[in-house]
């Protein structure tokens, strides 16, 4: 009821915002009639002209556009969106007959229709999106979005536990006035941004007050309807499978940034992609590892601190958890045994590789996919090549020459130039950072590890327990090289370990 009537409200809101519009734009109007009909009385034969209140009345005019404009661009022009669908694969029926058997079960559950697609994307995220007419009065194309790091990360009640609660957003009568909430806050920020952009003035500063009411209350709607929408799947998926699913999605959102930064985009500025056939395979993997497991685990057991604002669509998860856990048992506990969200799947490979090829930006027209092998390589030799660039800009600086690779750099520090080459090092912006001949080891390292790699005495790998990493050949290669640069930034300096370890000779 609480929901029905805070719904109300903002439309009683949204009506209110329509019909300020009006009142202004009929009063901006009454006053230019008002000012034009008065300077037409009082012109006569014996006028000179545009005098100074014909200006003045011009000048008017023209503010009134200026004013006027925004609000009826805002206000009344303001078009439906497209229904453009995100990157993703749809799937049909008859390919995919488990998952939307599945669907149409949790939606007949809630009580509301099934949606008319259902579309894999590449986001830990499931929504269930209408485009409805009318200013939502009638329904629309009804789209089901359905991450796959959810259908890798969850078990099937806890899928079921997100899917129910997406679909739950549409079994309240009370929810149809969502599409004109959604119109009145794309109103309220048009003519916001227009009236801002003409600069600070009563008209803005009107509207941004009343925006920020209309939102007040109609995201509170969107909150209520969220806690109504849990209990929904709660009473389907079970108690303790809905709490759980909160509890994983934040989970499986940092496991997944971890993983496109640290694994499936570690070679894009070197020009490289892993294998669509391989891209969710690696997450999998990485889901799977019992390193990984525990991290997870944290952050399972402490939902995330969120900071709240009256404006929030979505109360906080730490919230949502405990009013769920709040309710009584259901006798749907958790056993370790439930089959995991993939089973609803038919096909999954080919499936997830299509799905990462449509989510590739256009960007990624120009990079090579990989294996996963192939990409560690590429990628850490290219980060050295990078991080090379420092000293050997350094030593351009200080000697006036370019540098002729890495014996003409051990060269220059036999002959006493590593103090001149560490002063023209980028200047550290914070204490724990290297100083002085200590940056300068930090900076010569990454040219000695490219030497050692390209005679294929190291190489770069990674594992899901670890991320990108160089491995030696032998293992005491490394503890070797620290020894050897110590040696060469020691006073007096002693390239001898370093060439020995390199196979570089004297000069």
């Amino acid at each position: 009821m609480r929901t029905s009537v805070r719904a109300v409200q903002a439309l009683v809101l949204l009506a209110g915002f329509y019909l300020i519009a009006l009142g202004a734009l009929a009063a901006i109007a009454v006053v230019d009639v008002l000012v034009l009909t008065h300077l037409d009385s009082g012109s006569g034969p014996g006028s000179s002209g545009l005098g100074s209140s014909g200006l003045g009345a011009a000048k008017l005019v023209l503010f009134s556009f200026v004013v006027a404009v925004p609000l009826v661009r805002g206000v009344f022009l303001v078009r439906r969106p497209k229904d453009e669908a995100p990157p993703g694969v749809s799937v049909t029926e008859r390919q995919q007959p488990e998952l939307w058997q599945r669907v149409r079960d949790l939606a007949e559950q809630v009580g509301t229709r099934a949606p008319d697609e259902i579309r894999l994307i590449p986001a830990v995220n499931a929504a269930v999106s209408e485009n409805p007419r009318f200013l939502g009065l009638v329904p629309g194309h009804r789209r089901m979005l359905v991450g796959v790091p959810l259908l890798i990360g969850l078990t099937e009640p806890q899928l079921e536990a997100v899917l129910a609660h997406e679909l739950g957003h549409y079994s309240n009568r009370d929810t149809r006035l969502a599409g004109i909430t959604v119109r009145g806050r794309q109103s309220l920020l048009t003519v916001v941004q227009h009236a801002r952009a003409g600069g600070r003035n009563i008209t803005a500063s009107l509207f941004t007050a009343y925006a920020k009411l209309y939102f007040r209350v109609s995201e509170s709607v969107g909150r209520r309807q969220e806690l109504a929408a849990d209990l929904a799947a709660a009473r389907i998926a079970g108690r303790d499978h809905a709490a759980g699913a909160l509890r994983q999605l934040p989970a499986l959102d940092a496991a997944y940034d971890f993983y496109l930064q640290r694994y499936a985009g570690v070679g894009w500025d070197a020009g490289l992609l892993p294998l669509a056939e391989e891209f969710y395979g690696g997450f999998r993997s990485l889901l799977s590892s019992s390193q990984r497991q525990e991290e997870l685990d944290r952050l399972r057991s402490e939902p995330p601190v969120q900071e709240t604002s009256p404006y929030d669509s979505h109360p906080p998860i730490a919230q949502r958890v405990a009013e769920l856990e709040a309710l009584p048992a259901d006798g749907r506990a958790v056993t370790g045994l439930e089959a995991p969200a993939l089973s609803l799947l038919r096909d999954v490979e080919p499936l997830f590789a299509a799905v990462g090829a449509a989510a590739l930006p256009p960007k990624a027209a120009g990079k090579r996919p990989v294996p996963w092998d192939e990409l560690a390589r590429g990628a850490g030799r290219a980060a050295l090549v990078k991080e090379g660039a420092v000293a050997t800009e350094a030593f351009r600086l200080a000697l006036s020459r370019p540098l002729n690779g890495l014996a003409d750099l051990l060269g220059a520090v036999d002959a006493g130039r590593l103090d001149a080459i560490a002063a023209q090092l980028p200047k550290r912006t914070t204490t724990a950072a290297p100083q002085g001949r200590d940056a300068a080891a930090a900076a010569f390292r990454p040219l000695v590890l490219l030497a050692l790699v390209d005679a294929g005495r190291a190489t770069f790998a990674q594992s899901w327990e670890q991320p990108l990493h160089i491995e030696f050949d032998p293992p005491t290669l490394g503890d070797a090289l620290k020894l050897a640069l110590d040696a060469a930034i020691a006073t007096p300096p002693d390239t001898a370990p370093l060439r020995a370890l390199l196979g570089t000779p004297l000069d």
